[in-house]
């Protein structure tokens, strides 16, 4: 963790009101889809560079939001962040996960139809927020170099699983440092 980090993460009085915007948000996709979707978990666990995860360990399913980002960007996290992260829970609900993208046509969807534009990613200065550095590793495609962390590095090594890039689909492979 950085240990230069300064910015206190929400209060009890904040996570309430993001709970309530969260439950608020989630009745609102009920009325506009016409169906009840059920209040979930929401836990203010997360640390690092994002903002806010829709999870799904089993038969669990939770919205965990980043703390201290919320501290710096209350306003704007209280209504792109609940919204986006809700979305990924309706579009759970509606479709499943297997069958749609993450940030695909249908989540975009529901976040129009929530009144807020899909962004996929916030863009937001993380200076006095808490961030584990992870060593990078370097791997090649057909067309770039990609930096991999610590632990899909490990993964790929133990042969649990092997990467494609994005944009030309090719094999990620390890570039070994000149000796």
């Amino acid at each position: 963790m950085d240990l230069t980090a300064n910015i206190q993460p929400i209060s009890q009085q904040q996570q309430a009101e993001v709970r309530r915007a969260t439950y608020q948000c989630i009745k609102q996709a009920g009325l506009l889809y016409q169906r009840e979707f059920k209040e979930l978990q929401v836990d203010f666990d997360l640390s690092g560079k994002c903002a806010g995860m829709y999870q799904v360990k089993r038969s669990l399913r939770r919205i965990r939001f980043n703390p201290w980002i919320f501290a710096k960007y209350y306003a704007d996290s209280l209504g792109d962040t609940v919204t986006h992260e809700v979305a990924h829970y309706i579009v759970d609900c509606i479709y499943g996960l297997r069958r749609v993208k993450p940030h695909g046509s249908e989540w975009q969807a529901v976040m129009r139809d929530l009144g807020v534009e899909p962004k996929a990613t916030g863009n937001y200065d993380l200076t006095g927020i808490p961030i584990r550095q992870y060593q990078r590793f370097a791997y090649s495609c057909g067309c770039r170099i990609h930096q991999l962390t610590v632990l899909r590095h490990r993964k790929i090594l133990k042969g649990r699983a092997k990467y494609l890039c994005q944009y030309c689909h090719g094999p990620l492979t390890e570039v070994l440092p000149e000796k």
